[in-house]
């Protein structure tokens, strides 16, 4: 999935939909959406859609390409959102150096790999998605986690 910025994402969702986009737009965050097409699809809908005009590319501060994001990441990603009542979700890498490097063994986020984190007092697993953006779980039992070397 291609990511792409939108003041209110909400309200593009029904447009994308509408043109026949796969797309996902996260709970709790106001300007992100996910689109699964091509590029020049995108591209084509940004030139001759009202709304488009005021989409934008995330860019990669690496490549400076526009950013695309892994189906099973984005996947996880999903997971995410429909099971947290409310994610943790940050848009620049965190600086967190304490924790192991974990893959979720079972349970709603089977095969997540990230790292625990203690964040609001309980421990969490912190999921990097596309190098672009990184969500907390809900608490995880420490027997579902297997620790990655």
């Amino acid at each position: 999935m291609i990511n792409l910025r939108f003041l209110r994402a909400t309200t593009i969702e029904p447009v994308l939909k509408s043109a026949a986009f796969e797309c996902f737009v996260p709970p709790k965050v106001t300007n992100l959406v996910f689109l699964h097409s091509t590029r020049e699809a995108i591209d084509d809908f940004m030139l001759t859609s009202k709304y488009g005009r005021r989409m934008r590319y995330m860019y990669s501060r690496m490549s400076l390409s526009p950013i695309i994001v892994n189906d099973a990441d984005m996947d996880i990603f999903i997971r995410i959102c429909a099971v947290c009542e409310l994610p943790i979700v940050m848009t620049e890498r965190p600086t967190v150096k304490l924790g192991d490097h974990v893959r979720v063994k079972e349970g709603p986020f089977e095969g997540a790999e990230g790292y625990v984190v203690r964040m609001r007092k309980s421990k969490r697993v912190l999921i990097g998605i596309g190098g672009v953006i990184w969500a907390a779980t809900t608490y995880i039992p420490p027997e579902q986690l297997e620790i990655l070397d």
